[in-house]
């Protein structure tokens, strides 16, 4: 499909989804709205392999400036590749699995966003998200950040960074699933 910034409610991974045909998958960001880029993105398998990790060098937006966390060094991005040169390498692993992500419906978007500026199709089979699982697990209705929902486990939590925000939610989603009553 053809990407559009415009995407639908994304559905709460249910525990017979999470096996080998899934990804969890993160981004970091510049811009927002339609204007949103990825500047970082990182897959994770459901073993808790690192399956690809990337800094990806904005185009339309300027650089991240630092801040108090000083998640990234304008150094860097120096010889990160092009979003076109990531996508490459990006797409045949995303193609025919289900994408899980943290806050799914902002990934989704951010993807989203950056492929339809590229024109770019993506033949993902669909996006669940974990944040929602979590909240039903917990029988809560307010989000929590990563790092909440990983305390709320006793697990460490991610930092902003995709690679490591990827095996978060990899030990978040093991902690949830393993504490959920058997089916």
């Amino acid at each position: 499909m053809l990407y559009t910034s415009k995407q639908f409610y994304t559905p709460p991974l249910h525990a017979h989804e999470f096996n080998e045909r899934a990804l969890i998958i993160d981004t970091e960001t510049v811009g927002a709205g339609p204007q949103i880029e990825i500047i970082e993105i990182a897959l994770g398998d459901t073993r808790g392999e690192i399956i690809f990790d990337t800094l990806v060098r904005p185009t339309f937006n300027p650089l991240p400036t630092p801040s108090k966390h000083k998640r990234f060094s304008r150094e860097e991005f120096e010889t990160a590749p092009h979003w076109p040169d990531v996508w490459q390498q990006l797409a045949p692993l995303i193609e025919g699995k289900l994408l899980i992500a943290y806050n799914a419906a902002f990934d989704r978007r951010a993807l989203a966003a950056t492929c339809a500026r590229f024109r770019q199709r993506s033949e993902e089979r669909g996006w669940r998200c974990a944040l929602q699982l979590v909240k039903q697990a917990l029988g809560i209705k307010k989000s929590l950040t990563l790092t909440d929902a990983c305390a709320r486990y006793g697990v460490e939590g991610g930092n902003h960074r995709a690679a490591r925000d990827v095996l978060a939610v990899y030990v978040l989603l093991r902690a949830v699933l393993a504490a959920a009553p058997q089916e």
